[in-house]
């Protein structure tokens, strides 16, 4: 029997170049597979929004100790109003700042008001012996001459003073809110409202080691910064009794070149005066008797 063969050489051929066309795309496929593993690195720097408050660790007679840093805000995300993050858990005191160095206050259970000596015909100086702001055995007067026109009343009107400083690397505004109103003996009928209150900021200030504020910038340049407690204006703890009441209102940092804590800081100063509700001039005279009056203000920072 006889076959014929037509075009076996075509069809061997093209069965083995389909043959070789599968191989190399296998091998194509498997050289050019993509890597199945990674790994990522993502450097990543972002200084976040801190406000630092430093003042005094208590009260001095609780053997308190200054300054020190007893706030430490994170002010991301906040809104003014909503309170930050604070990475110290401790709450501190407001202090004073005398002979080039800080003090802190006093908790005014144990003290009482210096008196001065007004319209003498001679005499009359007053000597006062640490602690200040406090009438005690350790303080003096000289003999004085008096006729109709001579008094006593309290030293300085009566007014309180203290401070807190605070270090930014971004704007920010302080909130003010007086609580626990305490009255005693013949002042046991006043209240918030007899108690004035005035807020001030000094952007640099002290000497020799506590100098403060040499690197710092007017955290309120405009002018408009203190928005309860302005200077010229009767204001009362009465308008810090309920809610928090913003008293500052920033607009930039604070820090304005490289420096530390202490040259980055500005100081507030709270300043408050005893108001007798019949009494001019000093707000106290002998009539009023013997009492107290006191309150708790705290202050708040926020991001504005």
């Amino acid at each position: 029997m006889a076959f014929i063969l037509i075009g076996y050489s075509t069809y061997v051929s093209i069965r083995q170049n389909i043959r070789k066309g599968a191989w190399g795309l296998f091998l194509a496929g498997c050289i050019s597979a993509p890597a199945l593993s990674a790994v990522i690195d993502r450097p990543f720097f972002r200084a976040s929004s801190i406000v630092i408050v430093f003042g005094a660790s208590d009260f001095e007679e609780n053997s308190g100790v200054a300054p020190v840093v007893y706030d430490f805000h994170i002010l991301d995300g906040a809104t003014s109003g909503q309170a930050a993050p604070d990475l110290i858990s401790a709450d501190g005191r407001t202090i004073n700042y005398n002979t080039q160095r800080y003090n802190p206050i006093q908790s005014g259970e144990g003290s009482g008001w210096e008196f001065q000596v007004n319209n003498s015909t001679f005499g009359g100086a007053f000597q006062s012996t640490a602690p200040n702001q406090t009438l005690d055995a350790n303080d003096s007067y000289t003999a004085f001459g008096l006729d109709d026109s001579t008094d006593v009343d309290l030293l300085g009107g009566g007014a309180r003073a203290s401070r807190f400083f605070v270090a930014s690397n971004v704007p920010f505004d302080i909130f003010g809110q007086a609580s626990n109103i305490t009255a005693t003996g013949d002042f046991s009928t006043m209240d918030y409202s007899n108690i004035r209150y005035r807020l001030r900021y000094q952007v640099s200030g002290g000497g020799g080691a506590n100098r403060w504020g040499q690197q710092a910038q007017d955290p309120a340049p405009s002018g408009n910064g203190v928005t309860y407690g302005q200077n010229g204006t009767l204001f009362t703890l009465d308008g810090l009794s309920g809610s928090p009441v913003k008293v500052f209102q920033g607009e930039q940092r604070t820090a304005r070149t490289r420096g530390s804590i202490m040259d980055h800081a500005v100081s507030f100063q709270s300043r408050y005066s005893l108001r007798g509700s019949t009494i001019s001039g000093n707000n106290y005279d002998f009539s009023q008797g013997v009492g107290s009056l006191a309150a708790d203000v705290t202050y708040t920072i926020y991001t504005p």
